[in-house]
């Protein structure tokens, strides 16, 4: 098995104390730490897409992962309409997925119109990447590429500190909090 390192950020509750979960899709689903886990598609709409808290969703089943740093530009509160700060009920962890089958060139390929122009909305798969990953860019104001994998495993949560740690080496921006999260709070040991 060949695996690779990246980070997701996931939701946190006081009330569910030690667990993660993701954030949109599937999001009651507590994920487990040290497990391996195969992506489970999410409740489709009639019309195709997927359920969410934010509403439906482009069907887009897999993990989806950040490679490089934890860090998002499009996910996080919001000031003066400019995402500023992470969110006070999320917080990022470092896991490893499968790249056994690297699935780029089939959602490549899905994202070339019939006149032959590259649509990079359409560069996706409507299925599980299982046992493997491709890249997509799903939104134009995110930095970077998603990983989007089909079996992961969570790793540990991070600390604040070490995100911004990561995010410093790797030159890259990183969200602070405006208050200062307490792991202990949502049951992980201080990091």
């Amino acid at each position: 098995m060949n695996t690779a390192i990246g980070y997701k950020l996931f939701r946190i509750k006081k009330t569910c104390p030690g667990e993660l979960f993701p954030l949109y899709v599937n999001a009651d689903h507590s994920i487990p730490i040290g497990e391996w886990l195969i992506a489970v598609c999410g409740q489709r709409t009639n019309n195709g897409k997927v359920k969410s808290k934010l509403g439906p969703l482009k069907f887009r089943p897999g993990f989806h992962i950040n490679d490089t740093v934890p860090y998002v530009s499009h996910i996080g509160k919001k000031e003066n309409g400019k995402i500023c700060y992470m969110r006070d009920d999320t917080v990022w962890a470092e896991v490893e997925y499968m790249t056994d089958i690297n699935y780029c060139l089939e959602a490549h390929k899905n994202g070339i119109q019939k006149n032959g122009k590259f649509n990079p909305i359409k560069a996706d798969l409507d299925h599980v990447p299982v046992n493997g990953f491709y890249r997509y860019k799903t939104s134009p104001n995110m930095t970077g590429e998603w990983i989007i994998a089909g079996n992961m495993r969570v790793i540990r949560v991070l600390s604040d500190r070490e995100v911004k740690r990561i995010c410093i080496k790797a030159g890259s921006a990183y969200l602070p909090r405006q208050q200062k999260l307490n792991l202990k709070e949502f049951g992980f040991a201080a990091i």
